[in-house]
Formats: C-alpha cells, structure tokens, sequence
C-alpha cells in the first residue's frame, strides 16, 4: 500500500504536465471516447500518454505482464505519431514510458537499455536536467520494482552532481526526496530524515511550495520510527502549508498521513475525521479501488475501536455496492474488512471465513510483502483470541521470517501473541524466549532513537575519517606514480638500473610506511574500545548501587510510614481503629522486607523467599505476641521469585497467619503450617494451614466481605493465581500459581 500512494505522489509531482494530471482523472473509457474523437495532433499524443500513465499506475492488477503489452503498444503509436508531426519532446517522453513499462513487465535489460538511450540523447542536445530526470525515473523504478537495487545510490548521486552542475537547486532537493524515500523503504530512518532536511533548506531557499511534499515525507518517516509526537508535527505543517498554496494536489494523500498519525497517538476521532476526509476525495478522484477500500479498512478500524461495529460493516456494503472488487488484492482488502466487522460483532464462523479468503487471495501476491506479512498476523491474532492456539502458532510463524519489515510496535505485539501461543501448548522453553524478546523491543521503544542517532554518528564520523585518509593515500600514491614516470621517461637509456633500484626501495617504503600507519590506528582504536569499556563498567556499577539505594529508601520510607501510623494509633480510642492501624502496619512491613532483602543482596531482581518467608513469620510473631503457645511449621522450597510475585505473596501470608493467630485458637495455642512447593519449573503452591476451630459451616468466600478476604483475593487475581480456602482440621488457604 505504502508503495502505490508513494508511486503516484512523486509521478504527479515530478514529472507529468499540467494537461496530463487533468487527463490522468479521467477513466480510461473516458480517455478512449476522447481518443475517438481527436484528430492526428498533439492532443492525441497526449492523451496517449495519459492512457499509458493510468495503466502503468495498476500495479494492484493480477495480469501485469499483459497490461504492460498493451502500453508498449500504445506507446509505440505516440512515438509513430510524435515522428509524423516532428515533436521531439513527446517521443522523448514516450521512450521514457516504454522504458519504464519493460521493468514492469520485469525486462530489466530492455528498460534499463530504453533508459540509458534516452539519457544519452538528452547528455548529447546538452539537455542535463532531462538527462538527469531520467536517471531519476529509471532509478525510481528500480526500487519500486525491487530489480538490482545495489545500483539505485550511484543513479541518484549522478542525478544531483548533474543538477548542482547546472545550478538547479529545486531539481537537486526533488531528487533527495527520492533518496530520502529510497532510504525509508530500507528502514534507514536517520539517513532518510538527513536528506528531507536538507531538501526542506533547499526547497526554503527557493521558496517552492513543494515544501508540503517534504514534511509529508517526514511524518512517514517518524511514524515508521516510533516517533508519533514529531509525526504530527510535520503532518500538521503538511496539511497547514498545502492550504496556504491552495495546493489540493495530493490533498488527500496528506489528509491519510494526518489520520494515520492521530491513530498510532491512539486519538480515535480525530483519525475517523481526518480518514473520512480522505476517502470521501479519493472516491471523488475516481482514483484505484483497491486505494479505496484499503483507505475504508483504516476507518472501520477506528470504528471498530470506538464501539460503532454496525456503522463500520455499513460503511463497507456501501463502498462494495458503488463498486464490487475486482483484482484478487482488491478481494484480498474487501475480505479483510468485512473480516473486521464480522469478527467485531462476534460472528466468530464468518469472520474466520473473510480472514481464510484474504489469506487465499495474498497467496503468491508479490506486490508488497508487508500486506502479506500483516495479513498472516491478523488471521493469527484471530485464532489466539478464540483460544485456537495451533492454528495461530502456524499463522504467526509465517510472520517470523519477515518481521524485520514490521515496525518496532507491530514486532513486539508479534512476540506477545507467540509468548501466550506457545504458553499454551507448553512450549515452555520457546515461550520464555518470545517473552524476552518482546521485553528486548519494549525496552528499545524507548532507548533506540537515542542510542541509534549516536551510533549514526559515530560510524558516519569514522566512515568520512577513513574516506578521508584513503583520498589522501591515493594522492600521495599518485604523485609518487608520476615522478617515478618522470624519472623513468627522462633517465631510462642513462640509468635504467638504478630506475629499478628507486622503484624497489619507493615500494618497500611505501609500504612500511602503511604499515606503521596502520598499526598506529590500531592502537589508537584499541585505546578508544578500552577507555569506552572502562566508562561503561563504571555505568554498570553506578547503575547497581543506584538500585540497592532506591530499594534502600524505598524500605526506609516505608519505615516511615509504620512510624507514623504507629503515632497515629496513639491518638485513637477506639480498638477497631487501632485495629485497622496495627493491620496496616504490618502489611506495609510485609513489603518492606521485600526492599530490604533486595538492596542487602547481590541478586537485585530477586528475592530469596526461605529468609523472606522466616523473617515475615518473626515480625508476625513478635508483633502479634505469640509467644510460644502457638508453634509455626515452615517448609519452604528454595526458590527464588522477582518483586512482581513476591509482595503479593508476602501481603497473602500477612493476612491468612494474621487471620489464623486472632481467630483459629480462642485457647490461644496452636499450630500453623506454612508450606511453598515447587510443582514443576514455573508451577507453585503456597499452603497456610492451621488446626484451630476451622470456619464456619455457613462460609462462603465468594461473598465474604471481609477486608482480609478480599484483600487475599484481589492478590491472588492479580497473580492469575487459584486461590481457595477450605476445612480441613482447621483452616486450609491454598495459592496456585504460574511464574
């Protein structure tokens, strides 16, 4: 999708006359009634072209290589026609369209020859703005077409050294928007956002209008990058500067990015509005269907989300009537839709239908892998949600291959849905993994964009470091060359062996020379990796002793907070308030042994639980006053669990021994167990049981209202633990749960 909006946008931008963008609206049944009626002249050339142009357009066909015959023929009627009326300029412009629909059709040679024709003609008329508009347009459709792409850089920098040559400062900012989109489609966001820059001082410099066009260009760029709050500035300066010009060109193109934008920040009416805006232009445009119903596909997905499930499958049987599909990625976009609404409105049977005949109609679609790459993973999403865990294992593995094509956001909801796929099936092993990598993407959503403009930096820097040496080298080289030759042109029947001596020992000191040069770089870099290594050990532990001290101050003001409720309680007469004070303290130290045992470890992401569970059941002893008539039974396995469970788990024991002292043993002696197992690697069960007089014959802990009840179980959900309390000589209160 990506590919054709940004196809059209720099076809109508660069390179088509006024005339011609009028002609491209029409329909092609429009253009051949008024082929029809016009007569052999310039006009009819035109219209031509127009026709050609609206067929090299359809790249969403399913019979490419055909339509691509029929332009070459057309074309081939344009140029007999331009050569009859000797207009140079409009069979020029017909060899640049035949070029381009032989790489289509996917005939390299033949394009690439027509093109390199072309431009040799406009080097030899001394015509170098056109010469370098065509290396332009060839290298445009080289990357579209994905067809020797290692030639595109070399293809541009001739475009601009061309255009600097002839002073063309607009040509030369046109042509770095190019570069700058060639750059997008390799994930290459800073090098992208360095030529826009450069273009937007450009394009200032001569106060062109097409300044718009670059701060479209850049929203895209920090969309695709995570960077949605910038994003909106540029779309918005896109959209504001466009209505300055009163330029509604590519209007709706900017309209999109503006929606897209507000949808990734998660602002739901603003996107439908600005979504709505437009389709309604694109449909007045009478542009491609398929750019019809992907744009509708946006909508019914902010509908979908804004809970307007009925009006969303309404929108796609209007947009279905005023045009059924077509092509099979036409289908492919109509399928997916209605497989959103259905899927919406929980008609679970339909639903899997649409997203089984989208997946059938992307099969062998070579157009833009991304759609495929996306399809597989809503079809996988799909199945998660109804639990179908085999069924979206196999959708979402056919992502993995080429997730490198999905934004940082879509990767990590990737790992999210494998993590809980392969949970199910018990991949265990395979689930820990998606889970880290899900955390590794999480966590370089917030740190990439630094750490990869300094790392842009730094190889840019050694990169025009080591440019610049090798430039100099080969000076030197090549003035050491030509005094050889001259010595050797001047003296070579005189002292031709001693020549050779020279050239032997110039050799040989040549060559120590590089290797002393090298190997002081060598050492110098050594140096510069040592000095980082050091700073980044010192970051390391300054990063430690960071945490063990906000653990530390974390424990002490949770002290603090003891302390003061301690001071309150004094001020209270009642005994249910001192109660409530005294239960409160206690389940603050429930957490504050956690923070203490964290920053008195080594370990500072995990908590020993044999001592944290001992040292909780002392300072319940001791503050509960429980002497020796009540004896505590503890059986813990050695395990260790992060902070996430273990303050739960500590708040639990709080309250079901605080419970088991107050209320198991009116005789005041007893005995509590208190048992943690082990199940298997991530299965537990934690175990509090005393033999007092057990709980009434009457109790329900579904409707217990108690504060320690529902404190128990508000823990133990947000564990998604099992949580039960039974009779059992006693009371019984067992946790089950899953690290």
């Amino acid at each position: 999708m990506m590919k054709f909006l940004l196809y059209t946008f720099f076809a109508i931008l660069f390179f088509l006359p006024v005339q011609g963008q009028q002609l491209l609206r029409k329909s092609p049944d429009e253009l051949r009634q008024l082929l029809q009626k016009s007569e052999q002249d310039s006009n009819r050339i035109l219209i031509l072209h127009a026709m050609s142009r609206i067929y090299l357009n359809q790249v969403f066909g399913d019979k490419k290589e055909t339509l691509m015959d029929t332009v070459i023929d057309i074309i081939d009627h344009a140029i007999r026609l331009s050569d009859t009326l000797h207009l140079k300029r409009f069979r020029l412009e017909g060899m640049l369209m035949k070029g381009e629909a032989y790489l289509v059709k996917g005939d390299i040679p033949e394009g690439e020859k027509r093109f390199f024709e072309l431009a040799a003609i406009y080097h030899k008329d001394g015509d170098i703005n056109a010469e370098a508009h065509t290396l332009v347009w060839l290298a445009m459709n080289l990357k579209w077409e994905k067809k020797d792409t290692s030639r595109i850089p070399a293809l541009y920098d001739k475009a601009i050294t061309l255009y600097k040559k002839v002073g063309s400062v607009d040509g030369e900012a046109d042509v770095r928007m190019q570069l700058a989109d060639y750059r997008l489609l390799l994930k290459q966001f800073n090098l992208a956002e360095r030529e826009l820059l450069q273009a937007l001082a450009l394009f200032r410099q001569t106060g062109n209008k097409k300044v718009s066009n670059v701060y479209y260009l850049l929203s895209v760029v920090d969309r695709y990058r995570g960077a949605y709050e910038k994003s909106l500035l540029y779309a918005t300066k896109c959209v504001e500067t466009t209505a300055q010009n009163t330029d509604t060109l590519d209007v709706c193109l900017f309209y999109g990015e503006l929606a897209l934008v507000y949808d990734e920040l998660g602002r739901r009416e603003e996107s439908v509005y600005w979504y709505r805006k437009t389709l309604q232009m694109r449909i007045q445009g009478n542009i491609d269907r398929a750019v019809i119903f992907r744009t509708a596909s946006f909508i019914i997905s902010q509908l979908i989300k804004l809970n307007r499930k009925k009006e969303a499958l309404a929108l796609m049987d209007s947009l279905v009537m005023g045009g059924p599909p077509q092509t099979k990625y036409e289908k492919a976009v109509v399928a997916q839709n209605y497989a959103y609404c259905y899927d919406a409105l929980k008609q679970y049977a339909v639903a899997e239908q649409y997203f089984l005949q989208m997946a059938g109609y992307l099969k062998d679609h070579s157009f833009d892998a991304e759609e495929v790459i996306l399809s597989n993973k809503d079809i996988g999403r799909f199945y998660l949600q109804r639990k179908q865990f085999e069924k979206a294992h196999i959708y979402l593995n056919k992502v993995l291959p080429d997730k490198w094509q999905l934004r940082l956001t879509d990767q990590r909801e990737l790992f999210r849905m494998l993590f809980i796929a392969d949970s199910a099936l018990g991949n265990y092993t395979t689930a820990i993994k998606d889970l880290q990598q899900y955390q590794s993407i999480n966590d370089s959503l917030y740190n990439e964009r630094k750490s990869r403009q300094i790392e842009e930096l730094i190889i840019q820097y050694e990169t025009d470091k080591k440019e610049q040496n090798i430039r100099l080298l080969e000076k030197e080289k090549r003035i050491q060359q030509n005094e050889l030759l001259k010595e050797h042109n001047t003296r070579r029947w005189i002292i031709g062996a001693t020549f050779l001596l020279i050239i032997i020992i110039g050799l040989l000191l040549n060559y120590s020379r590089l290797k002393t040069r090298t190997n002081r770089e060598l050492k110098a870099q050594q140096k510069l990796i040592e000095k980082k290594n050091e700073s980044l050990q010192h970051l390391v532990g300054e990063k430690e002793w960071l945490v063990k001290e906000i653990h530390h101050r974390v424990k002490n003001n949770f002290h603090m907070v003891m302390g003061l409720l301690h001071t309150q309680a004094a001020y209270l007469h009642g005994e249910e308030a001192r109660q409530a004070i005294t239960e409160s303290q206690q389940r603050i130290r429930a957490m504050s042994l956690v923070h203490q045992r964290l920053y008195q470890s080594e370990d500072l992401s995990a908590i020993n639980m044999v001592e944290y569970i001992h040292e909780l059941i002392d300072c319940l002893k001791d503050s509960l006053h429980t002497g020796r008539a009540i004896q505590f039974n503890l059986q813990i396995d050695p395990v260790n669990l992060n902070v996430t469970n273990c303050i739960p788990i500590g708040l639990i024991l709080n309250e079901a021994v605080t419970n088991a002292i107050k209320h198991a043993f009116p005789n005041k002696e007893g005995r509590i167990d208190i048992s943690l197992k082990r199940m298997n690697q991530d299965h537990f069960l934690l175990i509090v049981k005393d033999n007092g007089i057990g709980l009434p014959p009457d109790f329900d802990g579904t409707k217990q209202a108690s504060m320690g009840m529902k404190l128990m179980q508000g823990l133990s959900d947000d564990l998604d633990a099992s949580f039960q309390v039974n009779n059992n000589n006693g009371t019984e209160i067992l946790l089950e749960f899953i690290v």
